[in-house]
């Protein structure tokens, strides 16, 4: 018998259970022992739900349970979580988790506690929502050397970019539509500042490079700054807004960040809108893999989780120590790699004396830079595209622009996704 405990039954927990429930039998059958759910740990009241039966209030009851073979942590929060999958790793019970709160500031250390217990920790739900990405990289990508991910790992802010393009709408006006249709918290500063992402490409790079990337080294730029004229400016160069998460793996260390940038829409990032998530791994042999999908959501999460739980089914004593246990990656900090840019800025002109604007624009970053002209919705907003150029050299050149002429300010700079 193989006794499952889900702890915390909330949106993604409810959704596990529900798919214990409807495969209980082909699991059992598939693996020739009962696979069920046993007991459900939470402080709300169930009555008049299918999960009362199940309903447990004191930890004891599960982590004292010898029966529960492996428990399932979808407790939202980081302490919390934390100690509860420490607790069911201790008391010799595969843990499987979606926390990427957890994944992100512990994982090391549960794997090897893991490890040590002869258990499995897993936690293919903790990125990318129902998107198979950890599980690929571990298995199916395992004889590349992977050296770069980017990706779009958090639905709310693509939901997010994509409205605000689509609709013309203020970064507060969608915000409050993200909210409204249940895509954004109240508080939706993990979100739109890139926190939730910097977790995401933290756990990814870890596993990619072998050493441990602390998502406090993430660095986080998020989308609160980016407006309309923004998508209508890109999209005159043929380029998309992303919020990209982003790590290379290079001889002086790993780059990693999370912030907007522009996609040539060429590229299948560009191509990916509303909710939906996307990776894209290169690795040594295979190039570019894309994985697509449904980035969140109760039932394509609670799938992923379903997948590790079958995993550890297939193979409970398989285990290995990867090398983000005992390894740290090292991360740069400040780079003088070249880069293109968008610049975004005021200007005291207005279209039909762009021509002034245009030629100091030259002038300062040379004939490569690609002038965008002025948005539409706001003659007093230009833009264009840096030629390569270090984050230094471009400060100091548009220091320069800045005294001329016609030129209010510099407003904002993003980066160009290479």
């Amino acid at each position: 018998m193989f006794n499952i405990a889900i702890l915390g039954c909330g949106v993604v927990g409810s959704g596990v259970a529900d798919i214990l429930f409807d495969k209980q039998e082909e699991l059992s059958k598939r693996f020739n022992q009962e696979v069920k759910l046993s007991k459900i740990l939470d402080i709300k009241n169930m009555d008049g739900t299918p999960y009362a039966p199940y309903l447990v209030t004191e930890p004891a009851d599960v982590f004292e349970d010898d029966s529960i073979k492996l428990v399932v942590v979808t407790i939202g929060g980081l302490d919390l979580a934390a100690d509860r999958c420490f607790a069911a790793l201790k008391a010799g019970k595969h843990v499987v988790t979606s926390n990427k709160a957890v994944v992100a500031a512990y994982g090391r250390e549960l794997t090897k506690l893991a490890y040590e217990n002869n258990v499995r920790f897993l936690y293919e739900a903790s990125v990318g929502g129902g998107i198979p990405i950890i599980r690929p990289m571990n298995i199916c990508l395992s004889a590349n050397d992977i050296y770069e991910i980017q990706g779009i790992l958090n639905g709310t802010t693509n939901y997010m970019l994509t409205g605000m393009y689509k609709d013309k709408m203020s970064f507060d006006d969608i915000l409050k539509d993200a909210q409204a249709k249940g895509y954004a918290e109240a508080d939706p500063t993990a979100d739109v500042d890139g926190f939730d992402a910097a977790r995401k490409i933290a756990i990814l790079s870890s596993i990619a490079y072998n050493g441990f990337v602390d998502f406090e080294d993430v660095k986080c730029i998020g989308i609160r700054d980016v407006i309309y004229a923004d998508h209508e400016l890109a999209a005159t160069g043929g380029y998309a807004i992303k919020l990209i998460a982003g790590s290379k793996n290079t001889e002086k260390g790993v780059r990693i960040s999370v912030e907007p940038k522009l996609v040539d829409k060429s590229r299948m990032l560009a191509a990916v809108n509303s909710v939906y998530n996307a990776i894209l791994v290169r690795g040594s042999y295979t190039g570019d893999s894309l994985f697509y999908g449904q980035g969140a959501g109760k039932l394509a999460t609670a799938s992923a989780i379903l997948g590790d739980i079958i995993e550890i089914l297939e193979a409970p004593d398989r285990q290995n120590l990867p090398a983000f246990v005992d390894n740290t990656a090292v991360i740069i900090k400040d780079s003088d790699d070249k880069e293109r840019f968008y610049v975004r800025l005021k200007s005291t002109f207005n279209d039909t004396e762009s021509e002034e604007l245009k030629s100091d624009i030259t002038n300062i970053f040379g004939n490569k830079a690609v002038y965008l002209g002025y948005a539409l919705s706001d003659n007093t907003t230009a833009a264009f595209i840096s030629d390569y150029c270090s984050e230094a050299e471009l400060k100091v050149l548009c220091d320069k622009l800045a005294q001329c002429d016609g030129v209010e300010s510099i407003a904002y700079t993003m980066r160009v996704a290479e």
